[in-house]
């Protein structure tokens, strides 16, 4: 029996825009300092500066980011290690897409930035544990690596794991 994914509830989807907004502002403060503005977010991002201003107001009540009005934004401790978290599991998801499965740069990040707001604790460190055995150089050297392209090149996805 096939299981029927919940779509997100307003609130997953807020918190995973506000996570890519605390991970802009990771960003653009390692390349611009630690000053961020309102102006950099919405370019950054690609938003209007209000959507900015909303979003970063959310997270100033939350505890994440300092900012005074028409001021610089500044992450807090805990909104830098919610940033920091953020980087890690796009980071680990882009590794295990472009490296891993061979996915196309490009879109292993697009669907880094899909995937990094939905995985549990549980599953990021399974997924970090093997991303790190295989890109580990196994004794083999890279035999599983050259038999998953043979499969890619000739081989069939399973109908009952694809649902045809």
């Amino acid at each position: 029996m096939a299981n029927i994914c919940k779509k997100p509830s307003q609130v997953t989807q807020e918190s995973s825009s506000l996570e890519d907004y605390l991970e802009a502002i990771l960003v653009l403060s390692g390349s611009v300092g630690t000053a961020v503005r309102v102006t950099d977010l919405s370019d950054q991002l690609g938003v209007s500066k209000p959507s900015v201003s909303v979003a970063v107001k959310k997270l100033a009540d939350a505890g994440l980011v300092s900012h005074e009005r028409y001021g610089d934004i500044k992450l807090t401790a805990s909104g830098r290690k919610r940033a920091k978290d953020v980087v890690g599991r796009h980071d680990l998801l882009f590794r295990f897409l472009a490296e891993i499965l061979g996915v196309e740069e490009a879109t292993a990040e697009q669907d880094a930035c899909r995937l990094e707001h939905g995985l549990s604790s549980e599953t990021v460190d399974c997924l970090t544990r093997f991303v790190e055995f295989l890109a580990g150089g196994q004794p083999d050297g890279d035999v599983w690596r050259r038999e998953f392209e043979a499969y890619l090149a000739e081989g069939k996805p399973r109908a009952d794991l694809v649902g045809g």
